[in-house]
This record gives structure tokens, sequence and C-alpha cells, in this order.
């Protein structure tokens, strides 16, 4: 499991790989919520033609709800993160696309190497109640 460039940059990580775990994260790139789609879908096609023929599962994307814009024009906010999911899902789901959400939990102790924005990237608050209803 890495992200997606890592399995186009280095063939031979994809070659030893019977299953390509590629984790796809446009707002970790700076792209904005409303072409996010667009471009995790990129992420995804390009680490299928890195895994030539191999599944590939796409083992972390996400989008967060509060916290500093830190790249590009990627904000965090309860509407992009929302947007996000449902739109990642169907995409997947027409698709027929194996595809795990990062994270379930909000995890405030991830501030440190991400800044603020690392601690709320969950379908449920830190105290486990639902974010999104």
């Amino acid at each position: 499991m890495d992200a997606y460039f890592n399995f186009v940059n280095h063939p031979r990580v994809s070659d030893a790989c019977d299953v390509i775990f590629a984790n796809c994260y446009p707002f970790w790139e700076g792209y904005p919520a409303e072409h996010a789609l667009v471009y995790m879908k990129d992420m995804y096609h390009r680490a299928v033609r890195a895994g030539r023929g191999k599944k590939v599962i796409i083992s972390e994307t996400g989008w967060p709800n509060l916290g500093t814009t830190l790249r590009g024009a990627a904000v965090p906010s309860m509407e992009n993160a929302i947007r996000y999911f449902i739109n990642t899902y169907q995409w997947a789901e027409e698709e027929g696309i194996d595809i795990f959400y990062f994270s379930s939990f909000d995890e405030p102790w991830k501030t440190a190497d991400e800044g603020d924005v690392g601690a709320y990237w969950g379908l449920w608050d830190k105290d486990g109640n639902l974010k999104y209803v």
C-alpha cells in the first residue's frame, strides 16, 4: 500500500505486487473539491496502467471537514468532505472499483505531521458521533 504515484514511478514495485493498493488523495495534491473526483479517477487509472492487468484497489482516500487549507485550492469543509465521499462512492459503485475510505473516526493525534487538518478525516468524530447526518 502506497501513494498511487509510487507504483507509476517505480515499475519494479508494481511488478513485485500481486495486487496494487493505491492511496489517492486529491486534497493532499491541492485540488479543489469541485475537481477532486476527476483527479482521483486519474490517480486510479495511472495506478491501473502501472499494474498492467493486476487488480487495483483504492486503499485510502478522503477529504477533511475541518482544518487549515494547506495546498492549492483544496479547502477542508463539511460540504466538501461529504460531497467528496458521496461522489467517490457513487463512482466506485458504478465502475465496480474496490475502495477504502479514510478514515472511520477523527484522529486528533495526527496534527504533528499533517497540521490541524490531520485530525479531521473521519466520518465519525473522535467521540464516535456521526458527523454527517
